[in-house]
Formats: C-alpha cells, structure tokens, sequence
C-alpha cells in the first residue's frame, strides 16, 4: 500500500517532535515566571521588588531554556567567579532595565542584588543544591515632577514577568509581561511644590487631602486587555512551556478513535485542574513542588501503558483523567502560585489563564489531529502510529519521573 510510507514518514515526524520536546521538558527544575511589585507614590518615589530566578540570570540566560548543568557549575565555583558573575549580571540589569517617564529614561538605583553573601544564606536555608535559586532585586528612583505618562520594561532574559503596580487610591493593577515587552504607558501627574507641602492642588489653601490630591485617576486597562495577557500565560504554559501537560493530552488523543470519546476525558481533565488551580493559587491547599511534578509525570507513564495494553478506550478511564486533572492543576498553579494576584483582578487573572491553557490543549489536539487523525480507522493506525507513540511518551515520562524523584531539592 502507498499510504503504508506515508503513515510511516508521519509517524516519524510525530516522534521527532515529541523527542524533541525532551530537551525542554528534562529540566529538573521548576519552570517559574519572575514577579514584581512596582510602588509609585504620590511624590513620584518609585520603588522595584523584583524575584526572579538568581543563577539564569547571572548567567544570562532565560529560566526556560537553561539547564541544571550550568547552574551547578556555578555553585559549585569559586567564591571570586560568583561575586564576579553577580557583579556582571548587575550591571546587566541597571542597563536593561527600562524606567520612562513621559518617553524619557529615568535613572535607576539599585539598592540590593544577589551577591555571593545573599547566595549563602539562600543555600542555608533552602538546601545547598536545590533549584531554583530565587533571589531579590531591589531599586528605587524619583520621577520627574511634572511627568504625566510610565512605562516600565525589563529585561529579556528574565522571561516571563508578572508585575503588580501599586498607586494611591487605585486598584493593585496586574500585569503579565512577555519577556522584554514594556507595560502600557499609564498616566500619572508627580505632585507640584505646593502639594509637596501638604497643601491641596491648586489653591494652596492647604484645605486638600495631600495624598489623594496628588494623582489624578490612573488610567485602567480594560478587564479584555487583562484577560488577553493572563490568557497568553496561560497558553505558553502549555505551548512551548509545558511539553509534560501537553504529551498528557496526546496520550488521550492516541487511544480514543471517537471525538466523543475523547470529549468526555478533556472535560473531565478540564473540571479537575480548574479546581485544583484555583484552590492553590488561592492557597487553600498545596502539595509540594517534587511531589506534583514526579506525579504529573507519572500520570503520563501510566496513559502511555494503558494505550499499550488495551485497544479501547474503558468507561472508567474519564475517571482516571479526573483524577490526573487534579495534580496538573497544581502543576498550572506553580505558574501563579507566587504572583499575588491583585484583588480586582483576581477572578479575571484565574478564568482567563485556565482559558489559555484549554487553548493550549486544543492547539495539542489540533495538531495531533492534523497529523495522523486521517488515518484513526484504519487497521494499521494502532500498530504504526498507537504503538510507537506511545512507547516514545512512556519512555519520556519515565525518565521525568526518575528525574524529579531523585533530583536536588
């Protein structure tokens, strides 16, 4: 048969794909995104809390993509390498770091940044070879007065940055930031002398709240552009991010010949983290970290045998992917568990990413289906495209499982 080599050059190109998912998935690390609270008060003081991921950044690379190797090379070097490599990464920072006021750069301070000391303490307290090292930055400047319009952008290679802008008398505002992209200008007005003073705005009679006259009303995204941003984060963790989730989705995919039938697994897996996602990132309840990654993988072994051992799909098996659902929603969860979500954004934030991930998972779907979904009633769809898949998914989630077992920390 001719579509014999046809089936064979897809299903090869599916397996290159999933292998290739590999390298990004191995990481024995958690993926994070950096986080930060930027405070403006109404005399225009600006102050950073950024937390980010210490040793990628000292090493110039992005949390996603580094490997364990080199981070602990770097623990593992000398006293004089680190404080030399922190020092670079600083001065990386303060001319990276992006603070406009009105279109024009304002100079930043930087008053704390990892150090050798800092290092230190964190193995201490955290375990010598545990990953991620999660560290502080601290900055402060002065916006000009008179300045009307800030933006703020960080630095590429953080990747991700979820960031929360505290001013007077405005909701917390909640922002994801891919990575390099600037927040939109937001308009803010820095308090004239007299206001310095404590007097009300404008008529110097001192009558006015100094504080709350000080700022004219923030202009607030809209609840859609905020949604779009979660919803984007949650998409990413999916695609490229979450190669774990995603081969989970696969695994439903390979052994269900009926939409029907895999309609009913992707909803129960779908209810499952949902719940599960909001009731950790709401710090209701919480596993730790190794214990749902090295779960999660196993949960994906387990869809990769069952699809070697039977040839249907059983009427219990939307129950397995509910219970699986529930330990990849606290896998989500680690990618808003340290956010902070701003009250007035906290519902939209949790719906719209749970939406991007649902993307995510259908853009797995979709793929799957564009690749081999053609052929799912043929009689050799098993044999040639079930089968070795599912070897090569088994195989992957084993070596995860064993990986974030037995790994530091």
């Amino acid at each position: 048969m001719r579509s014999i080599p046809l089936v064979r050059a897809l299903v090869a190109t599916m397996l290159a794909i999933v292998l290739g998912l590999l390298a990004p998935g191995a990481l024995g690390h958690p993926r994070f995104s950096a986080t930060a609270l930027v405070k403006i008060d109404a005399r225009g003081e600006f102050s950073l809390t950024l937390s980010h991921d210490a040793l990628a950044f000292a090493l110039d690379e992005t949390p996603a993509d580094i490997a364990d190797a080199p981070m602990f090379e770097f623990l593992d070097a000398t006293e004089t390498t680190q404080a030399q490599t922190f020092l670079a990464g600083r001065d990386r920072f303060q001319s990276l770091f992006v603070l406009n006021a009105d279109g024009r750069r304002v100079d930043v301070e930087i008053l704390e940044a990892p150090t050798v000391e800092s290092l230190r303490d964190w193995r201490r307290a955290n375990g010598d070879r545990r990953l991620p090292v999660r560290m502080i930055i601290i900055a402060r400047a002065t916006l000009p007065q008179g300045s009307r319009g800030v933006s703020i952008a960080f630095p590429k290679v953080l990747g991700d940055v979820i960031v929360t802008i505290e001013r007077p008398n405005d909701e917390p505002l909640g922002l994801p930031l891919r990575p390099g992209e600037s927040t939109p200008p937001l308009e803010w007005r820095s308090a004239s002398a007299g206001d310095a003073a404590g007097q009300g705005p404008g008529d110097g009679s001192g009558g006015g709240n100094g504080a709350r006259g000080l700022q004219t009303p923030v202009r607030q995204l809209s609840a859609l552009d905020v949604a779009w941003r979660y919803a984007w984060l949650g998409f990413t963790h999916i695609i490229p991010g979450g190669p774990d989730h995603g081969l989970f989705v696969l695994g439903l995919f390979l052994l269900s010949p009926r939409l029907k039938s895999l309609v009913w697994q992707i909803t129960a897996f779908t209810i499952a983290h949902s719940v599960t996602l909001t009731l950790t990132t709401l710090h209701i309840f919480a596993l730790q970290s190794r214990i749902v990654e090295t779960t999660i993988a196993a949960s994906i072994a387990f869809i990769a045998v069952e699809n070697l051992a039977t040839t249907k799909v059983h009427a219990w098996r939307p129950v397995v992917a509910f219970v699986f659902g529930l330990l990849h929603g606290m896998g989500f969860a680690s990618a808003l568990g340290e956010v902070g979500l701003p009250t007035g954004q906290l519902v939209a934030g949790l719906v719209s990413f749970n939406v991007g991930v649902e993307c995510g998972h259908l853009g797995v779907l979709a793929a799957a289906f564009l690749m081999v979904g053609w052929w799912r009633d043929k009689p050799w769809y098993r044999s040639r495209v079930v089968i070795p898949a599912s070897l090569a998914i088994g195989s992957i989630a084993t070596f995860w499982m064993v990986q974030r077992a037995l790994g530091p920390g």
